[in-house]
């Protein structure tokens, strides 16, 4: 059975910095989080949280040195070392190629919008995608370099982190499915409408792509929202968008509900 999140996480802080056990699960799985309910923002500095985390643990087992304030650009400097003018307790190739990985990820959080204001870019789904997928192979590298456990029980957990993820939302020609057919009604309108462009949906439309849940049952659901303010109409007629108190209930209730007892 995979380890849950707080498993791991007290796992890795037997053999790091438990700050930095905890700072590399927390955000992976919150970046996970963030990119399935399409904030692509928080998901891109939530790869940047797990770089920097991720170099200061790497740092710490080939070192043994624990740093809290250095930067994966000089971290990764020190890893490298092609200069060899220190000791390393990591593999040569090992520690290159995480720093790869680490600079990748790092610079372009840093440059593609998330952290400064770009004329030319903004957050994106390209650029999570990137960062997603990247930092699912750091998290199971570190993993397989950090962590001094029975060879099957990592190999286990390392194929749970890395194995294909189905999109909590499939889309073809633009039009959105809700996969898990167990979702409640207000859980649909919400997942359907956080999806949407603008995260706004006319009401006919959401009615349409909702698979999960009956006409009747949406009816009221929709009433429900409003009154809770996690919905509410806009200036077009017909018109239903989420608030920032629905948006909280996608990011920290159904989605971890809808993934529960799995590391995302």
């Amino acid at each position: 059975m995979p380890l849950s999140s707080v498993q791991l996480t007290a796992e890795l802080a037997m053999v790091v910095d438990p700050n930095f056990a905890s700072a590399i699960v927390d955000s992976y799985v919150e970046m996970q989080q963030r990119f399935f309910a399409g904030d692509w923002k928080p998901a891109e500095l939530d790869g940047g949280r797990l770089c920097e985390a991720i170099s200061r643990a790497l740092y710490q087992l080939d070192s043994g040195v624990t740093t809290h304030s250095e930067l994966p650009g000089k971290l990764c400097d020190w890893l490298e070392d092609y200069n060899n003018k220190r000791s390393h307790n990591l593999a040569d190739g090992d520690r290159r190629h995480f720093c790869k990985a680490i600079r990748l990820v790092y610079k372009l959080r840093s440059d593609r919008g998330p952290v400064h204001i770009s004329p030319d870019y903004t957050a994106n789904e390209m650029d999570s995608v990137l960062m997603l997928h990247a930092g699912k192979w750091m998290f199971a590298e570190f993993l397989r370099l950090a962590w001094n456990k029975d060879r099957k029980l990592i190999a286990e957990t390392i194929a749970d982190v890395i194995q294909l993820e189905h999109s909590l939302v499939h889309e073809i020609d633009g039009t959105p499915l809700i996969l898990d057919h167990t979702v409640s009604a207000p859980e649909e309108i919400l997942l359907l409408i956080n999806h949407a462009i603008g995260h706004k949906l006319q009401r006919e439309e959401l009615t349409r792509q909702a698979k999960n849940n009956s006409s009747s049952s949406l009816g009221v659901a929709i009433s429900r929202l409003t009154k809770s303010n996690e919905l509410r109409t806009t200036g077009v007629v017909g018109e239903l968008a989420i608030t920032p108190k629905g948006q909280k209930r996608v990011i920290e209730k159904i989605i971890p509900k809808l993934k529960a007892n799995r590391l995302l």
